[in-house]
């Protein structure tokens, strides 16, 4: 093992960073690529992690979508390093049980206030530099307050000595340089237990992006916007996916056709997108089939509904939400109605 192991940490933040156009997947995907690390820890997924092909349904997208592909391909080892909490529902329960201490109450609502700001902050397009200068801070000393006032326990969620378990399981991995990718909340506690451990902590940096890496993040941020489904001008970005012409964008402008009761013109596009490669991403093949099956069911193409559908089911793997509208299309016919309800 290095004597003083290199590690870089790189905070998270789940489905946010589908609103944050330069701190998107392609974004990430240029930062492995400049940082080159000897192997990746993830700090949100554990030490058995691929044993079970539905750790892809965690919320930390970027990391099936982006960070284990890229490993694979670059031939770098991935390590899960989480440590599960012994009570999931103890943070969240504290409140109640604090309703009869007025004391330890207001200590509890003092620092939530510290994050009032945080919702407001992560509703902004931010960047990987804003969130280690704006949105860790805010964290921490949240964190910090939470430490004093009732120690690393319950409270916390028993942060800290998580922490230091996942510490160690990253300096054990014997690498000169691990990239650690670790959810936004858990940051500074990973962040302390690794400096106490003797390993040597840096953040990661924006990396540079070259005219090819900056189209790439741009387009990105066009099938983000389709996907969250927003946007001022929807004949526009329907005309833009339908210029980048690969599977993906053929499905997000589906969807946005969809929503927009053009149910016809979304089962072109989808039948376009079945002529071409769509095994990647890693949600597009069951996403994908599920929606076609829902929009043969709304032509009136049931037969061809239900082959998606069991096409959904067939895969190693598809989306939760992808799975059960698999399941609901075999039990009875997409409507626009069952949609809502």
């Amino acid at each position: 093992m290095p004597r003083h192991p290199r590690v870089t940490l790189l905070p998270l933040a789940a489905g946010l960073h589908l609103r944050w156009p330069r701190f998107n997947a392609a974004v990430l995907a240029s930062l492995l690529r400049h940082e080159a690390p000897d192997a990746l820890a993830l700090e949100p997924l554990g030490c058995d992690f691929e044993r079970d092909p539905h750790w892809q349904d965690h919320d930390e997208l970027l990391i099936p979508w982006v960070a284990v592909p890229w490993a694979r391909r670059a031939g770098v080892r991935v390590h899960g390093v989480h440590e599960p909490s012994p009570d999931p529902s103890a943070a969240a329960d504290l409140p109640r049980y604090l309703e009869g201490y007025p004391a330890a109450r207001s200590v509890l609502d003092a620092i939530g206030a510290l994050e009032r700001g945080l919702p407001e902050l992560l509703a902004g397009a931010l960047t990987l530099t804003r969130v280690l200068d704006e949105v860790v801070p805010l964290l921490e000393a949240s964190r910090t307050a939470r430490l004093e006032a009732f120690g690393d326990g319950p409270a916390s969620d028993w942060a800290e000595a998580r922490a230091a378990v996942a510490a160690r399981r990253i300096l054990a991995l014997g690498e000169a340089h691990v990239l650690a990718l670790v959810a936004l909340d858990r940051y500074g506690s990973l962040r302390d237990a690794l400096v106490d451990a003797g390993a040597e902590v840096r953040r990661a940096a924006e990396p540079p992006l070259d005219d090819e890496a900056q189209a790439r993040a741009r387009e990105r941020a066009l099938l983000d916007l389709a996907w969250r489904g927003e946007g001022d001008d929807v004949g526009a970005l329907v005309a833009n996916l339908r210029q980048l012409g690969h599977a993906e964008a053929r499905y997000h402008a589906a969807g946005l056709l969809l929503a927009h009761a053009h149910p016809a013109e979304a089962l072109a596009e989808l039948e376009g997108a079945l002529r071409l490669d769509f095994a990647e991403p890693w949600y597009l093949p069951g996403s994908l089939l599920a929606r076609l099956g829902q929009l043969r069911d709304l032509a009136g193409r049931r037969p061809e509904a239900l082959k998606a559908y069991r096409g959904v089911l067939a895969l190693d793997w598809a989306p939760q939400a992808a799975s059960a509208s698999a399941r609901a299309g075999l039990e009875r016919p997409f409507t626009l109605a069952s949609a809502t309800s």
